[in-house]
Order: structure tokens, then C-alpha cells, then sequence
């Protein structure tokens, strides 16, 4: 676990973010009113472990869980009998004191597989109960400030914390320092500008989600496109810092693997799992295997490893359920980890376990046409000729109905990842390498596990959907940006620009208009000369004293003197320094303020 010291500064940076965005970020609530984004108090609460409980599991926290939480299903659906009471059992390592009652039926038929194993056919004879798991009973719950969040982007920045974007930037601002040439859209990437490029990207996943997609520029468009691409960055920015993450290289897999594990241990922290689990492999492009464990009620990552070459799943398997030994919980496994020997390891860590074995498998009986094997602890039995291996589990509980709930988790939590993708925002003519790859992967997981946080603290929202969620996640990340772009004096924003994002952010657009028409009204004015106060000859034209640009004065350039001026005579347009220009007060000339012309230097 991770220690208690690091998880509050990440919670501090957290929290001071929101102070930061209190003042000048809002949203629109479905009413039109603006909304202040409240700050994220933080607690740490350890806990409470009881010394009478022997198997007190540290994962989980006393909580109050809300009822309307969807679980994918429920314990009721997977028992024999409903109304018969579960038998009070006492959790025992089966490997240790393994006796058997009785004496086995003359009638058996023992079975051989190819690795060694002997399986016998018992007809009456089941295993003591006493070597029987309890039935998992955990429920499936945020820990710590996790029991806190109230919107998208609170629950986000706790698995995608600041120390992750901090270390993200440096990568990214080390790849553009190596250009020797850089433009103007080529400038170095702040945090506030990382954060909008995320947010851009989780909207891309949301709009170009389609089965036929149109090309990416699309969503710059005025026709066809989203005024939050157009307000947040430009398309050249966007595309830029795209193809800079892209180009890291080879040696930049460490960095990556480095996000990933501070990733994962975010995710094991602030969650903790129900009572069952599985553990599958997905092959990912590039030929990346990446071994999953998700909780099957919530679909939940709980821990995961990816690797580029195919390792030794044994070795995963300890590794992924490092968390969960003697919790007494159940582990379905995938086809990959299927096997007699993974079993034995789970049930000597105290979990129960079940999966589908093969016929080609090494651990399948040679001539078994059906019924039920037994081999230890390990039940072998058909249904509708697929051969299902069931280790340590309790016999109230029905063990295909468990496994029908329970074995496509890990597929499923894959499904929703690449549902709205952020590997979508990619350009055309980019090619992500591994490093870009594995970013999309954890942006997509982040997003995942921070909408089922959502849905199970309870101060958030539990009927919100996942496309709902990453769109408010994506305007989140993109608001610090946009409320830049609102109030920085630039000629770069125009008036059509930010009343737009003034409509995206919620905010009034009267300041905007108001201060328009005063810049309109003093540009349109014309400098009135009294006759009274007139003193120009006639046919003398008055234009501007001070010229576009500092040129040289040429009564000094005939002295061989190098003095520059922007003053310039009012007839002739000739530029003058001080020396040689007679200048007079406007006051003199009977001008007032909004009476000069255009060009002319105003006071302050």
C-alpha cells in the first residue's frame, strides 16, 4: 500500500487546485445558473481494525454504501437455494490437515490426465466442510477521499494526480526542447495547457465514437464541429503536441512504465473490492500483453501488468492478487491462467477459485465422458460440454451460474476503455508509438475507474452514464485554458471568440459587449479643431504626430548623428526628434482626449 505521507501531498495539490479554480471557474447547471466548483475537503481515515476478527480484511472501511448502485450482479443470483442459511464455516488453509471421512467406494474410476493428476469419480462422497471457503461477502466500496467526490474531475485527479501530469510535462517540454526550429504553435507546454489537451482528447472520444468516423479537423469546423476545439487550442496546437508525445521513442518505455505503476497504485488505494474477481489477458497493438484483474461486480481495475513479450502466468497471477491473499475472496480465471497448479497457489493464499479447462489442456482426465471428478479440493464437472474447474468454492453457491456472472469481467472492463477512446484524437498521418499507446491506455482506465468511483461515493452521482461522465470530464480539464483565453489581453482572441467561450463556460457576456461599444465609439472618433483655437494656414492638413515605426530624423542624419524618433511632422509627415520639431499642447490646439486621431499616444 502506499504510504500515508505521499497519498497527502497528492491530496493536498488537489485541493489546492480547486481554491484556485473557485473564483473563476463555473458551470452551467440544467437550469442555466452558474455553478462554483466547490473545494475537495480531504480526509484520511484509517481503518478501524477489530482484534476479536481474525480475518478482518484491511481492504475494506466500515461504510454506509448507497442502495441504488447498479452491481452487475447480486449474490442472491448465484446461490443453490435462497432460503437455506449459509453454514457457519471456519476459514482453514485446505492444504494444511487435509483428512477425508470414510472410505472410498470400491466403484470409483480414477481418470489420468497427462501432467500426473489422478481425478476420481465419487458419487457420494463430497469434501468436508471444513475445507470449504466462506462465501465472499465483500462489498465493493471508495476509500478514503474517495467516499468524497462529488464531480467528474475530482474523482479523476485522484487517479491521474498531479505528480503523474508534472512528470508527463517534463517528458513532453524534453521532446520539443530537441527541435531546433521552433514556431510560434511550437512553444513549450505549461500544466494548464497539458490538462486542456487531455480534456480535447477525452472529447474526441466522445464525438468520433461512430462506426464511420469523418477526418479529425472535422471537429474544428464551424459546419460540422464543436466550439470547444475552436476556443480551447488550435488544431496545428492540438496536432503538435500529438506527434511530440508520439516521437518520445524507444527509451522513454521506462518513463511510461513509470506512469503506469504510480497509475495502478492510485487505483489499489482509493478502492476496495468486492468479494469476487477475475483475471484475464488482453492482447493489445504492437503485440502488448496486458494481464487484468477487475472486480466482476463493478467492473473495477483493481491491478494490472503489461508486458511486451509473453511471461510466465504464475508469476502474474501472484502478482495481480497480492492484495487479496487470505481475504477469502474468488478468483475466476481466464482461459490463459486455466490450470491445476494457478488453483493450488490461490487456494494455498486462502481464495476460492474457478475456471473452464480445456479439453487440449495438460490437467484434462484422458477418457472422460462426463460427470463429476474430484481431485482434493479441486470438483471437476460437464455442462453443455464445457468442463468447469472449481476449487475451494462453498457448496451453497452455483458454480456455473458464478462463472457465467464472473468470467467475461476483464473482457467487458476492455470493452468499456476503448468505448470512447482516446486513442480517436490521434491524426491521420500520425503513427503512435508504444509510449503514445500506453498513455491512451491509461487515460482510458483513469476515466473508467473514475466513473465507477463516482457512482459509488456517496456524494456523487450513481446514475450518470460513462459518455455523460468523460464529457464532463473533458470540459473540466479544458476550463482553466478557456477562462485564459477569456481575460488575456491578446488581438489573437476575437469578440466572436470569447463570447464563445463566455456561452461554454456559463458566464454572462454584458462585460464583453460593453467594453466593445466603448472601443468601437473612441475609434470612430474625429479630432475637432474650434476656429477659435485654429491657427493652420489654409490648405494644411493635420494628421497623426507619432508614425508607425521609429525612423531616423533627417536634420540629424545630415549631421551624421544616429537619433531615431516615431514624432513626425503633421504636414509633411517627415520624422523629427525633439530637437528639431516645434511641438504644442492639445489644449493649445483646442483638442480633447477623444477628439485625437487614430495613432496619436493617449494619456494614461
Amino acid at each position: 500500500m502506499r504510504d500515508k505521507n505521499v497519498r497527502a501531498a497528492n491530496f493536498t495539490a488537489v485541493k489546492n487546485l480547486f481554491s484556485s479554480l473557485k473564483s473563476s471557474i463555473t458551470k452551467p447547471n440544467n437550469n442555466g445558473q452558474q455553478m462554483e466548483v466547490e473545494n475537495l475537503e480531504i480526509e484520511l481515515k484509517t481503518p478501524v481494525e477489530n482484534p476479536a476478527d481474525s480475518y478482518a480484511d484491511p481492504l475494506q472501511e466500515s461504510t454506509a454504501l448507497p442502495l441504488n448502485f447498479s452491481w452487475r450482479f447480486s449474490d442472491e443470483d448465484i446461490l443453490l437455494n435462497d432460503n437455506e442459511q449459509l453454514p457457519e464455516t471456519v476459514l482453514l488453509n485446505p492444504s494444511k490437515g487435509r483428512t477425508k471421512r470414510g472410505r472410498p467406494s470400491s466403484s470409483n474410476t480414477r481418470f489420468h490426465s497427462s501432467n500426473g493428476h489422478i481425478w476420481n469419480s465419487e458419487r457420494d462422497m463430497q469434501t468436508p466442510l471444513q475445507e470449504k471457503l466462506l462465501v465472499p461477502k465483500h462489498q465493493a466500496c471508495g476509500k478514503g477521499p474517495a467516499k468524497l467526490v462529488s464531480n467528474a474531475v475530482e474523482s479523476w485527479m485522484m487517479l491521474f494526480d498531479d505528480e503523474m501530469l508534472r512528470m508527463l510535462l517534463r517528458l513532453l517540454n524534453d521532446q520539443i526542447r530537441q527541435r531546433r526550429s521552433r514556431n510560434p504553435p511550437e512553444r513549450f507546454v505549461d500544466l494548464v495547457e497539458l490538462r486542456s489537451w487531455m480534456g480535447l482528447s477525452y472529447l474526441c472520444g466522445v464525438f468520433r465514437n461512430a462506426q464511420y468516423n469523418g477526418p479529425l479537423e472535422e471537429l474544428w469546423t464551424l459546419e460540422l464541429g464543436n466550439a470547444i476545439f475552436r476556443a480551447t487550442m488550435s488544431l496545428t496546437r492540438f496536432e503538435f503536441i500529438t506527434n511530440c508525445l508520439s516521437h518520445l521513442g524507444e527509451s522513454s518505455w521506462n518513463d511510461a512504465l513509470r506512469l503506469w505503476q504510480k497509475l495502478l497504485i492510485n487505483c489499489r488505494s482509493y478502492y476496495g473490492p468486492s468479494g469476487w474477481l477475475c483475471v484475464d489477458e488482453q492482447v493489445l497493438p504492437d503485440h502488448l500483453f496486458l494481464s487484468l484483474c477487475c472486480d466482476a461486480k463493478t467492473l473495477f481495475m483493481t491491478n494490472a501488468i503489461i508486458n511486451k513479450t509473453e511471461t510466465k502466468h504464475s508469476k502474474d497471477l501472484i502478482q495481480l492478487i497480492c492484495d487479496y491473499k487470505t481475504t477469502g475472496r474468488n478468483i475466476t480465471l481466464g482461459t490463459r491462467y486455466a490450470s491445476f497448479s494457478q488453483c493450488e497457489q490461490l487456494l494455498e493464499c486462502n481464495l476460492s477459485s474457478l475456471c473452464t479447462l480445456p479439453s487440449t489442456s495438460l490437467d484434462y482426465p484422458k477418457a472422460w465422458s462426463g460427470g463429476a471428478l474430484s481431485n482434493g479440493a479441486m470438483k471437476l464437472t460437464q455442462h453443455s460440454g464445457v468442463a468447469l474447474l472449481v476449487c475451494g468454492l462453498n457448496s451453497q453457491l452455483n458454480a456455473l451460474q458464478t462463472h457465467l456472472h464472473t468470467s467475461e469481467t476483464c473482457v467487458e472492463f476492455h470493452e468499456l476503455a476503448n468505448r470512447y477512446s482516446t486513442s480517436l484524437s490521434m491524426p491521420a498521418r500520425t503513427k503512435p508509438d508504444v509510449f503514445l499507446q500506453l498513455l491512451h491506455l491509461m487515460l482510458n482506465v483513469s476515466a473508467v475507474n473514475s466513473w465507477i468511483l463516482l457512482r459509488l461515493a456517496p456524494t456523487g452521482n450513481s446514475n450518470i452514464d460513462q459518455r455523460d461522465f468523460q464529457r464532463q470530464l473533458g470540459l473540466f480539464l479544458t476550463q482553466q485554458r478557456l477562462q485564459r483565453r477569456l481575460h488575456r489581453q491578446s488581438t489573437a482572441t476575437t469578440l466572436a471568440m470569447r463570447l464563445q467561450i463566455c456561452e461554454i463556460l456559463g458566464q454572462s457576456s454584458q462585460r464583453l459587449l460593453s467594453e466593445a461599444a466603448i472601443e468601437a465609439n473612441q475609434s470612430n472618433g474625429v479630432g475637432v479643431i474650434s476656429l477659435s483655437h485654429c491657427m493652420l494656414p489654409k490648405g494644411v492638413a493635420l494628421v497623426s504626430r507619432y508614425g508607425d515605426k521609429h525612423r531616423r530624423c533627417k536634420p540629424c542624419a545630415r549631421n551624421k548623428r544616429e537619433i531615431k524618433a516615431r514624432s513626425r511632422c503633421q504636414q509633411c509627415q517627415a520624422h523629427r526628434c525633439g530637437n528639431h520639431l516645434i511641438s504644442r499642447c492639445y489644449e493649445c490646439m483646442g483638442l480633447t482626449t477623444a477628439q485625437l486621431p487614430e495613432g496619436n499616444i493617449r494619456d494614461s
